[in-house]
């Protein structure tokens, strides 16, 4: 049971290398909002945690900066300090043009400076994944030590999925390989598997036998902000639907696997993916998108997604799936619901009307597990339901790891549990590639529109109505 509790977790260890090996992570997209937001504040805390200490890092870019004003940029992002002091000693910049294969030579100077263990993260549009991939191997920057990490999307579509795949396997091994999917390490998705393994009450009860439905939920309570022109190219059923919802789906749906490994993990979440039916499906895009700055004046683009789906396989048989994920909703949350099938009619009348009992996972922003129950009312033969609830920042305090502290920590480890195998990603294009939506349906901000209202035959969506 000990490996469950590891799964999804930051590891609580230092990284095992050789003696005077320094871990060189090297930021192609370094001055993006990924690098600034995301990354460089996740390493600088694992660096004040204790997590990452010999190491350097190389930001790259198009444009033409000097190491100090790379720093400053990216500065603005950190908490500033003594230990900001002491890491900034190891942060360098390189301008790089991507499709310029002389520039990656000017890597190979820098190393001769910096450790053995290179972790290579491209951070960019997958545009750029191929030629990046392979001016890294044309200069002979991946070492046995090293490890490529690309972030999602990674594809388009299938056929670009597969030319990608195809293209990255015959220049690096799979070990080396770490496709991100950050809500893979989210704590509560890791969460997930422990509740439902390591707890004999819960497994049992995850069937067709219990359940009516599952509901997975993605809901954003702002637009596209600053990224019109990226999320006009992919919207919502290529930047949420075809990644983090069936992510979460084959977590749900996936039976135990024998080892705790990476192989038997993503071998059990492709079996998922596999047995993914489309019954129905809908788009919608908020009133104003086509006026956010980037977005095409006539796109028709969609900002929500709602999947019903069913998984064919004995476990699951004829329980409905609903994902759903959308932009300017009524509130921002993401959870993972269980409803059971009702309780029996056969209670007196007195009793009033009986809830249907639910579990929920709740990954953002309140992070928790809680089952709601039917209790009685003191002094009164009626019920009222009531939460069994597990509040995880109550427990473990609120500055546990984020997703791409635990993502990085587990790509230096070469711990590849949280991280996507090439046949998922194919598998997930395969299971988009079935969606058959009409045109979007118009919503205002706030509101949810009355088609999605209607999608969802087994009640309402939790949380998101009323």
């Amino acid at each position: 049971m000990s490996g469950f509790l590891t799964l999804g977790k930051l590891p609580n260890f230092k990284v095992k290398r050789m003696k005077g090996d320094r871990v060189t992570f090297v930021l192609l997209g370094g001055t993006g909002d990924l690098a600034r937001k995301k990354l460089l504040p996740s390493l600088f805390n694992l660096y004040k945690k204790g997590k990452l200490d010999e190491f350097d890092l190389i930001g790259t870019s198009r444009e033409d900066l000097s190491d100090e004003e790379y720093i400053g940029e990216v500065s603005t992002a950190l908490e500033e300090g003594r230990e900001w002091e002491k890491f900034r000693e190891n942060i360098r910049y390189l301008q790089l043009d991507f499709y310029n294969s002389e520039d990656y030579g000017k890597l190979r100077s820098h190393f001769l400076e910096c450790g053995d263990h290179r972790l290579f993260y491209l951070a960019t549009l997958p545009d750029h994944f191929d030629v990046i991939t392979d001016n890294l191997n044309k200069r002979d920057l991946v070492n046995d030590s090293s490890k490529v990490l690309y972030e999602k999307p990674f594809g388009d579509d299938l056929q670009t999925a597969r030319n990608l795949n195809q293209c990255v396997s015959e220049l690096f091994p799979e070990e080396k390989i770490y496709r991100i999917d950050h809500y893979l390490d989210k704590e509560l998705v890791g969460d997930l598997s422990i509740l439902r393994f390591s707890n004999s009450i819960v497994e049992p009860l995850l069937t067709s036998n219990s359940v009516n439905h599952v509901q997975i939920i993605a809901s954003e309570d702002f637009g596209v902000k600053d990224r019109g022109e990226f999320y006009d190219r992919y919207g919502a059923v290529k930047d949420f639907f075809q990644s983090h919802l069936l992510q979460l789906l084959s977590l749900v749906g996936m039976s135990r696997p024998k080892k705790l490994d990476a192989r038997s993990i993503r071998d059990k979440k492709v079996e998922v993916l596999k047995e993914v039916k489309i019954l129905d499906s809908m788009t919608g895009q908020y009133r104003g998108y086509r006026g956010e700055k980037g977005v095409k004046d006539d796109s028709k683009t969609e900002t929500l997604v709602a999947v019903k789906a069913h998984l064919d396989n004995r476990r699951w048989n004829g329980v409905p799936f609903y994902l759903l994920s959308g932009k300017n909703l009524a509130r921002k949350y993401s959870e993972i619901y269980v409803e059971f099938e009702r309780p029996d009619a056969g209670y007196p009348a007195e009793v009033g009307n009986l809830v249907p009992n639910s579990l929920v996972v709740s990954i953002q922003p309140d992070q928790g597990i809680y089952f709601e129950i039917n209790t009685k009312v003191p002094g009164k033969m009626s019920t009222e339901p009531a939460k069994m609830q597990f509040c995880h920042s109550c427990h473990h305090g609120p500055n546990t790891p984020s997703a791409y502290e635990n993502l990085l920590a587990q790509a230096i480890a070469g711990d590849q549990r949280s991280f996507v195998r090439y046949d998922e990603i194919e598998e997930q294009w395969k299971v988009v590639s079935r969606l058959n939506p009409s045109e979007p349906v118009t919503y205002r901000r706030g509101k949810v529109p009355s088609e999605l209202k209607k999608f969802i035959t087994e009640g309402s969506w939790h949380g998101l109505e009323g």
